[in-house]
């Protein structure tokens, strides 16, 4: 019998036999019988999608079959990431991404930052480090930027000279794969781990992360400095001279009466989403209005048959719920409770000690994110997050503000599938592409850790 390509038979039974191993060996609770049964289908629902064993709609419903038919948790707290503000704020951001796709906005944008060449390296990445943030504003899904950006960087790169396989032009690859992914973990909407702590977040605690807030506390040192160190280690490590031909990178793009409209839309939402601490709007609300906009005939510059054809958009959506979901079947069987037990059996969080606290669950999140994907470690971990700040009397705020250093120190290309995909579309490797995540990494740990508990501890995070 031929197996589907789609099925990988080696992960899939690897993975289903450690989820009944842990069913079977881990300690079964009397007060929480239905723990160690959430946390087999943690390990399976995580499993899957790290390997990629099972397409993403058949391990999402998986997860919900299971944990319904078996009554691991309440129906509510199961279906829970239909109804969170992040599962909206993808929806939207899935429909502005693709209204700036189709109308050629992303590319105009990018263009605006890198028509002009350069003749040295170094600025041609300064450049296109801006554009790569700017488009994070505009552009929420970090794979959307990358595919933007790939094909104008290549084009750029041959007219600065750098052919391929060169140093030069594996740096601007690098820098754009690289900007895109880490400097907008700072940007709420701007990357997929921030939208899934957020609904974690609302979910779990009622603890709503708005816009302007989670911008100030993060961007400024976690985005913006972390940007600049990454720019500088690509350098660093791939340092080359240009060599200036004369043949324009691009065909150039022109601004469409659409995407002219989609850009007051965005401004619009970005302005929404950068006052909700004035208004009180959450961002998911503010997210779906945007793309109700972008479809409204004469003023919206999409067709609901272009919605109906963007299949990833609905798959991103099934995960996000799944995980969201998972997080909160975790926190109601009481698995949530078991494991932060395990893990407060070995910290020592004090009301006296904030430092330790912030350094060793920095390091707890660091650990988990690069031992499987950052989406299933971050549904395992935010549930610990408020016993962290009930042992250590911080809000339960400043606990959720800490998982974002975890997701955002990424060692590894494989710990971010936005990373990964860029590097196989642009044909960089993946050595390539672990030299600077490994090092920004170990220079963040030394540098803007530290930076973001003084950062923080100036705005009153912890009081």
């Amino acid at each position: 019998m031929t197996v589907p390509a789609t099925i990988r038979p080696v992960p899939l039974l690897s993975v289903t036999t450690l989820s009944l191993a842990a069913y079977v060996i881990i300690p079964h609770q009397d007060g929480s019988p239905m723990a160690v049964a959430a946390i087999a289908l943690t390990v399976l629902t995580i499993g899957l999608m790290a390997t990629n064993a099972l397409p993403e709609f058949i391990y999402a419903s998986l997860f919900f079959a299971i944990a319904l038919i078996f009554q691991i948790a309440p129906t509510e707290a199961v279906f829970s990431g239909f109804r969170s503000g992040a599962f909206w704020l993808v929806a939207g951001g899935v429909i502005l991404g693709l209204a700036a796709d189709t109308t050629g906005l992303g590319k105009v944008v990018a263009q605006v930052f890198l028509s002009r060449m350069e003749n040295s390296l170094s600025s041609a990445l300064i450049r296109l480090a801006i554009a790569a943030t700017v488009l994070a504003f505009l552009i929420p899904a970090a794979i959307a930027r990358v595919i933007i950006l790939i094909p104008i960087v290549q084009a750029t790169a041959d007219a600065m000279g750098f052919v391929p396989g060169s140093r030069g032009r594996r740096a601007m690859l690098l820098c754009a794969i690289m900007i895109s992914v880490f400097v907008p973990m700072g940007i709420l909407p701007a990357n997929s781990p921030n939208v899934l702590l957020a609904g974690l977040a609302d979910s779990l605690y009622g603890v709503t992360l708005t816009y302007g807030h989670y911008l100030l506390m993060n961007f400024p040192i976690s985005g913006l400095l972390k940007g600049v160190i990454i720019v500088a280690v690509i350098l660093y490590w791939f340092s080359d001279q240009a060599s200036l031909v004369e043949t324009d990178p691009v065909e150039r793009a022109r601004l469409s009466p659409e995407a002219g409209r989609l850009t007051v839309i965005i401004t619009l939402t970005v302005g929404m989403w950068a006052t909700d601490v004035i208004h009180g709007i959450p961002p998911g609300f503010v997210a779906v209005t945007a793309a109700v906009v972008c479809l409204l005939p004469g003023i919206g510059v999409l067709t609901p048959r272009q919605i109906v054809k963007q299949k990833s958009g609905f798959i991103a959506l099934l995960t996000i719920a799944t995980i969201v979901g998972l997080g909160a079947v975790l926190s109601a069987s009481g698995a949530g409770t078991l494991i932060a037990n395990v893990l407060l059996a070995t910290t020592d969080f004090e009301p006296t000690r904030q430092s330790y606290t912030y350094s060793v669950f920095s390091a707890i999140n660091i650990v988990m994110m690069m031992l499987g994907s950052i989406p299933g470690a971050i549904a395992i971990i935010t549930p610990f997050a408020g016993t962290v700040a009930g042992t250590a009397e911080i809000p339960v705020s400043a606990a959720l503000m800490i998982v974002v250093n975890g997701y955002s120190t990424i060692f590894f290309p494989y710990q971010a599938s936005p990373m990964l995909a860029g590097l196989r579309i642009s044909n960089v490797s993946f050595t390539d592409g672990t030299k600077v995540t490994f090092v920004v990494s170990l220079i963040s740990i030394l540098t803007i850790l530290p930076l973001t508990y003084v950062w923080w501890r100036w705005l009153g995070v912890f009081d």
